[in-house]
């Protein structure tokens, strides 16, 4: 079980993420955010003991680009791969993640998107630059 789950989504729609989070959680609050976070948005679920603490990125390096940080061990997936797949699933839109410790160099990211799974090596770091 890994302890926190990752994933970067292309899915500039906030609401139909926070959609499928309610579909897969249950009921969540948001709570609040330092003003000087700009387009970060952090909730919890009310259903889940511990609540799992969830933080939300918009516009991701400028673009469509959303992160979600499920930071606790107890959620519906067994690592991050596993919730990319469950989010390419939900959305049909491309899905990154961290691809396990097997991958060591930390431009390697798991790709799941029209083309299939694939380990993609990010251009200078960036998810957008594929």
């Amino acid at each position: 079980m890994q302890r926190d789950i990752e994933i970067y989504i292309r899915e500039p729609v906030l609401k139909r993420v926070l959609g499928w989070m309610k579909s897969v959680l249950g009921p969540i609050e948001e709570l609040p955010v330092d003003k000087g976070q700009q387009g970060v948005r952090m909730f919890r679920t009310l259903e889940h003991s511990p609540a799992i603490p969830i933080v939300i990125q918009t516009g991701i390096e400028d673009g469509p680009y959303v992160g979600i940080w499920f930071d606790s061990p107890h959620t519906p997936w067994a690592n991050d791969v596993e919730c990319a797949r469950a989010a390419w699933e939900a959305f049909g839109k491309p899905v990154q993640c961290d691809p396990g410790p097997e991958y060591e160099n930390q431009d390697d990211f798991f790709r799941i998107d029209d083309q299939g799974e694939q380990i993609v090596r990010l251009k200078d770091g960036l998810l957008g630059s594929l």
